[in-house]
């Protein structure tokens, strides 16, 4: 008897972040249970590394033809899923508090984020937009007190998206994956994939 493959959720971690930090696991964990192969894809996040670098590592990590998978990504890593959306053809995409910058939110950007960054990841931004051309399954959530640029960011996209989509604001929430309401929320979205 052939045996059914298991459908995947590739999860990308925010700036910094590792799959290995207890929010992640608990979500793998709930995404296991129900009956999803999880693939954590961690990023080395150095500092002599820039956007293209971290997209980069992401890529060779996910297939490009994955039509019954989704890819979740938090902050950074909802922003490598965007950029990467174009060319996976994934089932779906879960953007969660999706980093606000690409090329059209960099005017928005405080100069205290700037300087942190430095020019080169600054220009590095400039190369990214948000895609508006995909028609797959998508999901944004946001903290409802997360940064207004991130707010603005997410709301950008949700209208932009072509695909059938959802947008979840999260109560109390800033942004931070971490949080109860972040996880909950998360949950119900994978009971329902």
């Amino acid at each position: 008897m052939i045996q059914k493959e298991k459908r995947k959720i590739y999860i990308i971690p925010g700036l910094g972040e590792s799959t290995r930090k207890r929010c992640y696991m608990k979500i793998m964990e709930f995404a296991k249970k129900s009956g999803f192969s999880v693939v954590p894809i961690n990023i080395k996040w150095k500092l002599d590394m820039y956007m293209d670098d971290f997209i980069r590592q992401a890529n060779k990590e996910i297939p490009n033809n994955i039509k019954n998978d989704y890819i979740l990504g938090f902050s950074f890593g909802a922003y490598i899923t965007a950029v990467l959306s174009k060319k996976k053809k994934a089932k779906g995409f879960i953007f969660c508090s999706l980093s606000p910058y690409f090329k059209d939110d960099l005017n928005s950007i405080p100069d205290k984020s700037k300087k942190y960054f430095g020019k080169k990841m600054m220009n590095d931004f400039k190369k990214y937009l948000f895609p508006n051309k995909n028609s797959g399954l998508a999901y944004f959530l946001i903290g409802e007190k997360d940064w207004d640029i991130a707010i603005n960011r997410t709301e950008k996209s949700y209208k932009i998206w072509k695909g059938k989509k959802e947008k979840y604001i999260i109560k109390n929430t800033e942004h931070d994956l971490s949080t109860k309401n972040y996880v909950k929320t998360l949950k119900e979205i994978i009971k329902k994939l």
